[in-house]
């Protein structure tokens, strides 16, 4: 929510906002999803609703606007596309060795300038090497999202960098958000939730409807789509927000204590509708699945629960509400999904 009141206030976004002739507005973030949402369903009517899961529009999508995904699986796979198009006189292909070389640079859009009449004017390039793998999907959305909102038809190239010692510029967070709501779109995936939430039907919904997305956006977005109450929460380890701070701070002083916290959370609009939350930072209860998951590591874990359990070093506490929570651990985390019990 920061980020985005953050974005709506920014110089270029209202620019960009007005290139693509939307109303003037307060909210210019919301107009241009808006606008984005707009063209994707026009995408889908054009092809006679012919579409059913978010990679079968992840294709016609990056068709619809003129580029070719290529993904990278290999430094030899790299090698053979430069030489390939670095052949046919395709000069931004001789670096895209360097452009991909930083472990925060994903993929990379460009544009051809000798290209056949038969190919498409673009190629995305998505980089899947090594741990970048994770990230394809994303990745993917990201570079169809530049393109769903370009308005200068010279720019030659554009790509998905991810330094988080650098702050992204605006229309890298703006081209993000676009991502974020296409690579899930509601439209598609809406009519197959149903039921109480779990994290079976969610691995079972995103092998069927976007295989190359992550467990953990996944589990992310579909929790925020379902229809029924539902808070995601991740623990791990962490200091409280006030005591977090650089390396470098520490050379003369103990480093914070760290405990299991709700590192990241995000409740549903039903959940919300329901007054049913957990904060942000919040130490993670010893009682709770949760902690027996991540102290144990255990695979997965679940449990009743009260959030009013969950208290905070000052006294806070949540509110009494009974509620079911699964526990499943993913890495060094421990992702959860809190529902209300009645």
């Amino acid at each position: 929510m920061k980020m985005c009141a953050k974005l709506n206030n920014n110089v270029t976004v209202h620019r960009l906002a007005a290139d693509l002739r939307l109303k003037p507005s307060e909210s210019p973030v919301q107009a241009v999803l808006a606008y984005c949402r707009r063209r994707v369903a026009k995408f889908i009517k054009e092809f006679h609703g012919n579409c059913s899961t978010v990679a079968e529009l992840l294709e016609l999508s990056a068709n619809k606007l003129d580029t070719q995904i290529i993904e990278i699986g290999s430094d030899l796979e790299l090698q053979e596309l430069q030489a390939r198009y670095r052949n046919r006189g395709e000069l931004m292909f001789a670096t895209l060795d360097q452009e991909l070389c930083r472990p925060g640079d994903y993929g990379i859009t460009l544009k051809l300038t000798n290209r056949e009449l038969w190919e498409l004017p673009y190629v995305s390039i998505i980089d899947s090497r090594g741990p970048k793998r994770q990230s394809r999907y994303h990745t993917k959305w990201h570079e169809i999202g530049h393109l769903l909102i370009l308005t200068d038809q010279s720019r030659l190239a554009f790509h998905r960098s991810h330094d988080s010692s650098q702050p992204k510029s605006a229309e890298e967070s703006l081209v993000d958000s676009i991502a974020g709501e296409m690579s899930f779109y509601p439209e598609l995936i809406t009519p197959h939730l149903n039921g109480t939430i779990s994290f079976a039907k969610i691995e079972e919904l995103r092998q069927r409807l976007c295989p190359d997305a992550s467990l953990y956006s996944a589990i992310l977005n579909l929790s925020k789509l379902w229809p029924s109450p539902c808070v995601w929460v991740e623990a791990r380890l962490a200091a409280k927000k006030c005591e977090e701070t650089t390396q470098e701070s520490f050379a003369f002083r103990e480093p914070p204590e760290r405990s299991l916290r709700a590192v990241h959370t995000a409740a549903n609009n039903p959940a919300r509708e329901r007054g049913v939350n957990i904060i942000p930072r919040f130490r993670v209860p010893k009682s709770s699945i949760i902690s027996q998951v991540f102290e144990q590591r255990l695979p997965f874990g679940e449990a009743c629960e009260d959030l009013a359990w969950w208290q905070s070093s000052d006294g806070t506490k949540l509110n009494a509400c009974g509620v079911h929570v699964q526990a499943k651990r993913i890495g060094e985390s421990v992702h959860a999904l809190v529902v209300p019990s009645v």
